[in-house]
C-alpha cells in the first residue's frame, strides 16, 4: 500500500509538471509466459533515424524481461514482438490489431511490472500504480474481445471455401464482438476517462472515426483539466473539441501557417485571402489521397483564376513528403502536420484521409468531405461559380 501512494503521489507530481521536466528513465519489467528467445520491440519516433523512427530491441528469456529508458512526460507506449505466435499472419502481410501488443503508461521514476502470458494475443497488462492498473482494467477487457475477432478476421482470409451460412454467421459474431468491446471503452470512460488510459483511448478513437464528436465534449467535460492540462493527449483532445465547435460549415477556418516543405518559405493561409482555398489533409501512406491528386490538379488549373490548393501532409519524415510531392507533381503550397499550434489536424477535426475542406474568399469553411470523391469537385464547383 505505501509503494502505491508513493507511486501515485509521483504520478500527481509529474502530471502537474510535465512542461518543467527533462527526460529522466523509467523501468518496465515481468515476465509473459510464452515468450523464450523472442525479441521484443520498441517503436521509438526518432527525427534523425532515416525513416523519422527506430526499433529497440528487447530481449525476452523464458518470458523474463528487463528494460529501462528515458523518457519526459506520462504518454502510453508499447512493445510489439516478433513471433508467429502473436502476430496475425495471413500471407506475407497480417491483420493489425492492439491485443497482440503490451500497451503500459510510462512516466518518468516509474518502476513497472508485468505479468501474463502469450497465447495468441498478449493477455499480460502493466501494474505498479494507479494509472497503469487503469490501463490493465481498460485492456484485460477488451483484449479478448479484439482477439476473438481477429481471429475470425484471419480464418476468413485463410479460407476461401467457407460455406455461405458459416461466413454469414462469423459475420454476425464479428459484429457481436465489436459492440461488446465498444460498449467496455464506454463503461470505462464513464468511470475512468480522467486518466492517462482514458484520454489515450479517447483520442485514439477518434482517430478511427470510432466515437461521435458529441460524445467526446461531453466525456471531456468529466476530464479533471487541472490535472490533465500538460498531457499531450488531453491537450489534442481539447484542441480537437474546439475544432468541432469551430469548424462546421459557415465557421471562419482556423489559421494556417508555418514552413512550406520544399523551399522553407514563410507561408500563411491569410495571404490568399480573395481566392477560394482548398484546404487537402493528406499522407504520403494514404493511396486514395495520391489517387486523386490529379483530379484535384486538374480542377484547380481549370479555375486557377480564382481556386488555390493548401495541403497539410500528416507525416514525421520531411525528405519522404518532399519526394512525394515531387513525383505527384504537388505544386502548390504543402505544410507539416505538428504539434500543438501546429497540430491542424486536430485544430480542423480531421479524423479520416484524406480531408478537403473548402474556403470562401474571406476563409469561411463552405463544404468539407473526408474521402476521394467526385462529387467533392461537383459541389466545389457550384459554389466557387455562383
Amino acid at each position: 500500500m505505501k509503494n502505491r501512494l508513493k507511486a501515485f503521489v509521483l504520478i500527481m507530481l509529474l502530471v502537474g509538471t510535465i512542461s518543467h521536466l527533462e527526460a529522466q528513465e523509467y523501468k518496465i519489467s515481468g515476465t509473459i509466459k510464452g515468450l523464450d528467445k523472442v525479441n521484443g520491440n520498441r517503436y521509438i519516433e526518432d527525427s534523425t533515424a532515416e525513416r523519422g523512427f527506430r526499433f529497440d530491441t528487447i530481449p525476452f528469456e523464458k518470458g523474463n524481461f528487463e528494460y529501462v529508458e528515458k523518457i519526459t512526460e506520462p504518454k502510453v507506449l508499447r512493445i510489439s514482438f516478433r513471433t508467429d505466435k502473436l502476430m496475425k499472419m495471413v500471407g506475407r502481410g497480417y491483420i493489425s490489431t492492439k491485443c497482440v501488443l503490451l500497451h503500459y503508461v510510462a512516466f518518468p521514476g516509474a518502476d513497472i511490472k508485468v505479468d501474463g502470458e502469450a497465447t495468441d494475443f498478449c493477455n499480460a497488462y502493466p501494474a505498479g500504480d494507479p494509472e497503469n492498473e487503469l490501463m490493465t482494467k481498460l485492456n484485460s477487457k477488451i483484449y479478448p474481445l479484439m482477439n476473438e475477432n481477429a481471429n475470425l478476421a484471419v480464418k476468413h482470409a485463410l479460407d476461401t471455401t467457407l460455406s455461405e451460412v458459416i461466413v454469414r454467421a462469423d459475420e454476425k459474431r464479428g459484429e457481436k464482438l465489436a459492440k461488446l468491446e465498444q460498449e467496455a471503452k464506454m463503461e470505462f470512460f464513464s468511470k475512468h476517462v480522467s486518466s492517462i488510459a482514458g484520454l489515450w483511448m479517447l483520442e485514439d478513437m477518434i482517430i478511427r472515426s470510432q466515437i461521435e464528436m458529441e460524445e467526446v465534449a461531453e466525456l471531456m467535460e468529466m476530464v479533471d483539466s487541472e490535472k490533465y492540462k500538460d498531457l499531450s493527449y488531453y491537450k489534442a483532445l481539447a484542441l480537437r473539441v474546439e475544432g468541432f465547435k469551430n469548424t462546421g460549415v459557415g465557421a471562419k477556418a482556423p489559421s494556417i501557417s508555418g514552413k512550406n516543405v520544399m523551399d522553407g518559405a514563410d507561408f500563411d493561409i491569410n495571404s490568399l485571402k480573395g481566392k477560394y482555398v482548398i484546404i487537402d489533409f493528406w499522407g504520403t501512406w494514404c493511396g486514395a489521397c495520391l489517387a486523386g491528386v490529379p483530379e484535384m490538379k486538374r480542377f484547380r488549373d481549370e479555375h486557377a483564376d480564382r481556386l488555390q490548393i493548401v495541403g497539410l501532409a500528416k507525416d514525421r519524415n520531411l525528405e519522404k513528403v518532399q519526394k512525394c510531392i515531387e513525383k505527384h507533381g504537388m505544386n502548390w503550397p504543402n505544410i507539416l502536420v505538428g504539434k500543438g499550434e501546429q497540430d491542424f489536424v486536430a485544430k480542423y477535426n480531421v479524423q479520416g484521409y484524406p480531408t478537403k475542406i473548402l474556403l470562401d474568399r474571406n476563409g469561411k469553411i463552405l463544404l468539407r468531405m473526408v474521402g476521394e470523391k467526385e462529387e467533392f469537385y461537383h459541389e466545389v464547383e457550384k459554389l466557387i461559380m455562383k
